[in-house]
């Protein structure tokens, strides 16, 4: 699939929408649920435990990677059936992440401003809309983010600012109110949000430039902050027994906004911030899927993502119309797939060491027996 490079800044804000869509809004009843009031306290741990993993493991894969996409890459530095394997478990994920997207998209329309409206309908309308920006290509959505993003950041500055008459930070307080374990579970959650990153590895190939340690640094404290901000948000302004009880704490902030007497109900800007988010999440699940899936040779450009589409709407219409057991699935998803991102992204990259010092032997064997040959 032919796309004309974009440069990194681009690729970056794409990024940040897709994935700040889990950090900011999908993780947060998690971590309440494991963590409680520790729950920020799991964010701080998780920012600790995921730099390292961007910044050697991950950014090496990308240095390495040299443009090339990352299926013919895995195929020379590994056997055939383990690059096969690697890809399988990196594109369900991707499956995976666009069934989630899809069902609590829809989950949350119809339990904030859509009730009457039948679910398959704004499955079909959203998914559609997905599916154009796939088919525009990667490019389309990176640019199409790079509009959406500013105005989703300063929405959420503006809902921050505008509650904080109504924060009481000393409901974080007292630390370490529950188990170990409860605050390492909130942790793994996080894990997976932030490990997310690896979508980097499916698009650098179309990305102009190189990606530098400070830059992806600053991305990875980044997406941190879009999730401490809305947990301690949460904790302050409803307190951690409400909080926990919230199926969506961070759209619950925008409720409290009021400015003066007659400037109020402004939740509708939420509404913004999490399709921007979906739809952007979404079409780049699609377009990875599409190129690197089963269905990438198809003649015609269309076939492969439409394929997709009936595929993600009939599991996510089946997930929504069983919500109790899509819930126990996805806190599963959480809990594992995060470890098993950092697991795998640095079992290639320790390869990639191997095959990089074994070349450069290779290639002194070859020039030391070129000068023995010399009279």
């Amino acid at each position: 699939m032919k796309v004309k490079p974009f440069g990194i800044l681009p690729s970056i804000m794409m990024v940040v929408l897709s994935v700040g869509l889990v950090n900011h809004v999908l993780v947060i009843p998690l971590l309440f649920d494991s963590a409680k009031r520790d729950a920020w306290i799991s964010v701080l741990m998780g920012l600790v435990v995921v730099l390292p993993w961007a910044l050697i493991p991950q950014l090496g894969i990308l240095k390495r990677l040299k443009g090339k996409p990352v299926d013919q890459w895995l195929k020379e530095i590994m056997p055939n059936f383990l690059a096969w394997i690697m890809m399988g478990i990196f594109l369900l994920v991707q499956l995976l992440i666009a069934f989630e997207t899809l069902i609590m998209t829809v989950s949350w329309t119809a339990t904030t401003y859509l009730p009457n409206t039948p679910s398959i309908v704004v499955c079909v309308v959203f998914l559609a809309l997905c599916l154009y920006a796939s088919i525009s290509g990667l490019r389309t959505i990176a640019y199409v983010s790079c509009i959406l993003l500013p105005i989703v950041v300063l929405l959420g500055d503006f809902v921050m600012s505008a509650n904080m008459p109504h924060k009481d930070y000393h409901y974080l307080l007292p630390m370490f109110e529950n188990s170990p374990w409860s605050i390492i579970k909130g942790l793994l959650y996080t894990l997976t949000s932030s490990t997310e990153l690896f979508v980097f590895m499916f698009i650098q190939h179309h990305v102009s430039g190189k990606f530098k340690r400070w830059p992806f640094l600053f991305l990875v404290v980044f997406l941190s902050m879009l999730t401490l901000g809305p947990v301690m948000g949460s904790i302050s302004e409803f307190g951690p027994v409400e909080a926990d009880k919230m199926r969506y704490p961070a759209f619950s902030q925008w409720r409290l906004v009021s400015i003066g007497k007659y400037f109020e109900h402004v939740d509708f800007f939420a509404i913004f911030q999490w399709m921007s988010g979906a739809l952007i999440r979404l079409s780049l699940c699609i377009h990875i899927l599409s190129e690197f899936g089963p269905f990438r040779h198809a003649k015609k450009r269309w076939i492969s993502p439409a394929i997709l589409g009936v595929i993600i709407l009939v599991v996510s219409y089946f997930g929504i119309n069983h919500m109790l057991e899509f819930k126990v699935i996805l806190e599963k998803f959480f809990l594992y797939t995060g470890v098993a991102i950092m697991v795998l992204t640095s079992i290639i990259w320790i390869v990639s060491l191997f095959q990089k010092k074994q070349g450069k032997n290779n290639r002194s064997a070859i020039i030391g027996s070129e000068e023995a040959e010399q009279p």
